[in-house]
This record gives structure tokens, C-alpha cells and sequence, in this order.
């Protein structure tokens, strides 16, 4: 079976495939005390200014990093007032389809050393970078994640320390795309690598954590699951006191390796100073139709998924 997922937050499952790109949340990372902090480059933000104006307004590039986890990209729009946000718009059920604001990111493009992101891996979607988007702290702001697939199994292409960053981005209503050529360099500060081989097991399912790699910006965590294809199985992530974490990215797939088990990477928010370790906790979700395998979920009064615990591959993830 040849499956692969944009796993995402159990608060916001809706997502598009634009370009070729997948398009989701994310969710910036807070900074704790006992994590390596941000180098004085970094926080300063010392790159050349990427920006390009078209038909009177102008996109530009007002923050990027790269902690060896992901690449955070922060965006903003100027010059010409829209209505709409740069993330804005809407599913159209009588025209069966999404239709954007008018000024909001439509498609967008990603280079890395002038490289497509569709040729890494030979262009297979489960060997080549992922690319979200999701809403800044206005409307015309918006952030961007790029994750390699380095933790997807096999021996995949990650990113280098080092590189050019190109995106061609097109906005709703503007004839010509945005070209911004953005400079990154990983942070130097070296990430706490852990390799902790837990395996949890609960019928035909053994669920095994392979790495952890956290910085001051992120959590990044590596699990294969063997059996269980049949089974629609997400996750939710809590620090040791009981705090939801949110995921920056996350995806698995089971094409990268012979035997068919998924390789699971999902990027989270770092925890609090004072944790001392992640609590995942797979589950299955209620559909809508309870015959279907697949689907509209089920919600509660809240709005909340109906969500069924698989308490014997719960993991409790060391990260000091």
C-alpha cells in the first residue's frame, strides 16, 4: 500500500493541495531556558531583505531561521489595500471548490539551491520536502514551514546547513508571480539528539520511537509503526504537565521502505522550561458515518473530534 499523510493539528484538519504543494497550519515555537538558545545572527535576523512589487503591491521576506528542524519564513504584504488577508479565503460549495480573497497566496513555488522541491527524491511526494503556509499575526502577514523527509525512512536527501531559498509565489489577482530569493544558514547552536528505542505494542500494531532532535525553536520526533493499515490512526502531543502542544508539521508514509511500516516525523512547539518529557498519544477518530473507514469526523458538543485513546501505545518521550 502506498500511502502517505499530511498529518495535522486535531483542531484544524482542513488543507489544500495548490501546486503541488501541500498547505496546512503551523504554528511558531516558543523559546525555554533549557534549550540551546538562538545565536545573536539569528535573532537579529541578519539576511539581505528579500521582496519583489507587482501591480502596486509588494511582498516581503521580515524574518527567516532554520534551527536544523524546519525553515520558518515570515511574509508580509504591503502597498495596495486588499480586503482579504494574504492566507484569505473560502470553500465555495455551490462552485465545489476554494476560492481565494483576492491578494491572498494562490500557489507558490519552492527552490533550494535552484533545485525544485518536487525533483528531491526523484519527485515521489513522500521523499521530497513539505511546504505549509498558515496566517501571520495580521492580515497581510503569513508564515511559511519548510521540513525536509530525512525521517520518512530510507535514505532521503535532507537540507543543507546552508542555502538559497527561492519562491515563486502567485497571489489571486495579480498577473506575474513573486520572486523572492531568501539566504539561510542553520543556526550553529547544536540540537539535543536523542535516540530512545521505546516500542510500545497493542494486537498486530508495534509503535517504535526511533529519534528526538530538540532545539530552542522546535521538537522533532521520529516513530515507525509496523501493522495496523487498515486502521485511521492520529496523534496528539502533551508536555508532562498536561499542556497540548501544537505541531508545526507532521507527515508518514509507508513508501520509503520494503517492508511497508510507516515512518512518522512530526515537528512540535518546545515545550515549557519546566517539562521533562512529551506525552504522544495515538487514537482513533469517530466518523460520521460509523460503517465508514474514512470521511467526515465526528464531533462532540465542543466541535471536537470523538476520539477513541489507544492507551497501550501511549509513549512518554524523554527530551533532557
Amino acid at each position: 500500500m502506498k500511502t502517505i499523510y499530511k498529518v495535522m493539528s486535531s483542531v484544524a484538519l482542513t488543507g489544500m493541495i495548490l501546486g503541488g504543494v501541500v498547505w496546512g497550519t503551523a504554528q511558531a515555537a516558543s523559546i525555554t531556558a533549557t534549550k540551546p538558545q538562538a545565536s545573536k545572527s539569528l535573532l537579529q535576523d541578519e539576511f539581505k531583505a528579500a521582496s519583489d512589487t507587482q501591480q502596486g503591491i509588494t511582498l516581503a521576506v521580515s524574518k527567516a531561521f532554520y534551527d536544523g528542524n524546519h525553515v520558518k519564513v515570515e511574509l508580509k504584504r504591503s502597498g495596495k489595500e486588499l480586503a482579504g488577508s494574504l492566507t484569505g479565503g473560502q470553500w465555495d460549495e455551490q462552485m465545489g471548490e476554494y476560492v481565494h480573497d483576492k491578494g491572498s497566496i494562490r500557489q507558490m513555488d519552492v527552490f533550494i539551491d535552484g533545485k525544485s522541491i518536487h525533483e528531491y527524491g526523484g519527485g515521489d511526494l513522500a521523499k521530497r520536502p513539505s511546504v505549509s503556509t498558515s496566517p501571520g499575526t495580521d492580515p497581510n502577514h503569513a508564515v511559511i514551514i519548510l521540513s525536509d523527509a530525512s525521517l520518512l525512512g530510507g535514505n532521503l536527501e535532507a537540507f543543507p546547513d546552508k542555502f538559497k531559498l527561492t519562491a515563486k509565489i502567485d497571489l489571486e489577482g495579480v498577473q506575474k508571480p513573486f520572486t523572492l530569493e531568501i539566504p539561510i544558514q542553520k543556526v550553529m547552536n547544536k540540537p539535543v539528539i536523542l535516540q530512545p528505542n521505546i516500542t510500545k505494542k497493542m494486537g498486530d500494531l508495534r509503535l517504535t520511537l526511533k529519534q528526538v532532535h530538540s532545539t530552542a525553536h522546535s521538537t522533532r520526533i521520529q516513530f515507525v509503526l509496523k501493522g495496523g493499515h487498515n486502521s485511521t490512526i492520529l496523534y496528539d502531543f502533551f508536555d508532562d504537565q498536561g499542556n497540548e502542544l501544537e505541531r508545526i508539521s507532521g507527515r508518514g508514509t509507508d513508501e520509503n521502505n520494503k517492508n511497508g511500516d510507516f515512518y512518522y516525523d512530526f515537528i512540535l512547539e518546545t515545550p515549557d522550561a519546566s517539562a521533562k518529557s512529551i506525552i504522544m498519544k495515538p487514537f482513533t477518530p469517530e466518523f460520521k458515518d460509523p460503517n465508514a473507514a474514512s470521511g467526515e469526523f465526528k464531533m462532540d458538543k465542543n466541535g471536537e473530534i470523538v476520539k477513541n485513546y489507544l492507551k497501550d501505545l501511549e509513549v512518554s518521550i524523554p527530551i533532557k
